[in-house]
């Protein structure tokens, strides 16, 4: 932002932080105080520095052209600057309120509902001090806590953008911003992230850690500025498969059908059903059986952190392609692989050719069915004896409104010489 951009949006006469008071010798001499009103803190110049964090401040007032400040621990300073007392003293109140807002928010985030949270985030927007850098906690923070999937900025027209989260494969709009704003908040993002801030007309991507919680950013530029999607990955909600909401039988057949077999299973559905928990939670049940067995994930990125599993992203292999990773990462000696996503011709067949071998592969799928799921398979030009020998059977998720609310629904389908057996 620039300096006139900012004193346009900005009628308390000063400029960019940090803001620096430091009287010449003759002032000094009259008793002006050197000090800096820093974005977070009041810092005190002089023979014993001192930095006072604004949310330590019990009370900001002017006295007889003085600046007088007092801690809650009950110290008080009085500075005295060329800048009007009171103007001085009603900013750094300003700064002592916002601080203990997002101060008091941070501490304890689940104290706010969703729109509460985001009525804190649009004020941060407007903030004297920090306010693209605080907004982003609030909106990372508000995201991971209410199990937000993912996060959406996208510029609308020259003027106006749209912020949107995604929950339980729904997309729920949440407010729109001016595109100033949406541009200044994903140059933060892109810091975090590594990306180059000040780079526009180029796909980027990156990641970093919030919290407990990791980041996963895209950005793709558009006609009116670039648009943003965030992941973000969080701890497994769900412990294991009978907490997913399916119905016992099924849920009880499906972990059968993998501890007793080998080969390929599939886990097909829309956008947003859950593929990737249910994977999860199936890996974490498997992990915990009697015997331990080794299970290694690749993902494109990982999702969410489950303890027990040996977890790697594409990235961190340096490769290019997931078949290609997943033919190295067989030679680890695995008992049980998961893929993330099959995305193409070479992914499948490495994948079948692995159940061939005696492993235990499980992958996520796009398809709106196991009969869809099976043709898919075969339009992507696979050789029917692997697709015979090696599936073993499909796993198809979606969410149903039922009861006023959305329900996890599953059906699963054996697969046997090429045919889905035993549907339900």
């Amino acid at each position: 932002m620039t300096k006139a951009q900012f004193m346009a949006e900005n009628a308390d006469g000063f400029g960019l932080m940090p803001l620096s008071f430091k009287p010449g010798r003759l002032k000094k001499l009259l008793g002006h105080n050197e000090f800096v009103i820093d974005a977070e803190c009041l810092q005190l110049c002089g023979n014993e520095p001192q930095s006072l964090a604004y949310a330590d401040l019990k009370e900001v007032c002017a006295q007889r052209g003085r600046l007088r400040v007092e801690s809650v621990d009950g110290r008080s300073f009085f500075l005295r600057s060329a800048t009007d007392a009171d103007t001085l003293a009603e900013l750094i109140r300003q700064l002592v309120d916002q601080a203990r807002e997002y101060t008091a928010f941070m501490a304890n985030p689940s104290a706010c509902t969703v729109e509460e949270s985001m009525q804190l985030f649009a004020r941060c927007l407007k903030f004297r001090a920090l306010p693209y850098v605080w907004a982003v906690d609030v909106l990372l923070t508000t995201a991971a806590l209410n199990h937000f999937s993912d996060i959406h900025l996208e510029p609308l027209d020259v003027a106006r953008a749209r912020l949107t989260f995604r929950a339980s494969g729904q997309i729920r709009q949440s407010l729109d911003l001016d595109l100033s704003h949406q541009q200044r908040l994903l140059a933060r993002l892109k810091f975090l992230a590594g990306c180059h801030s000040h780079i526009a007309d180029i796909v980027q991507e990156g990641a970093f850690k919030q919290a407990d919680f990791d980041v996963r950013l895209s950005t793709f530029p558009t006609d009116h500025g670039e648009r943003a999607a965030l992941r973000i990955i969080s701890a497994l909600c769900f412990p294991n498969v009978a907490a997913l909401g399916w119905p016992d039988k099924l849920a009880q057949k499906w972990l059968e059908n993998l501890q007793n077999n080998r080969g390929l299973f599939i886990i097909c559905g829309p956008v947003g059903s859950g593929k990737t928990t249910a994977m999860y939670a199936s890996l974490a049940e498997l992990a915990g059986m009697a015997g331990g067995l080794r299970v290694v994930t690749i993902e494109d990125p990982v999702e969410a952190r489950i303890s027990g599993i040996c977890q790697s992203s594409l990235d961190s292999t340096r490769e290019k392609s997931l078949a290609v990773a997943f033919k190295h990462l067989l030679r680890q000696d695995p008992d049980v692989i998961a893929l993330g996503e099959i995305r193409d011709c070479d992914c499948i067949k490495e994948a079948l050719q692995a159940a061939l071998s005696g492993h235990l592969i499980l992958a996520t799928f796009h398809a709106g069915s196991p009969a869809e799921a099976l043709d898919r398979i075969r339009q992507m030009g696979i050789d029917d004896y692997l697709v015979f020998s090696g599936l073993r059977g499909i796993l198809h998720l979606e969410l149903k409104y039922a009861d006023g609310c959305l329900q996890p629904q599953a059906s699963f389908a054996g697969c046997s010489g090429g045919r889905l057996v035993d549907s339900q």
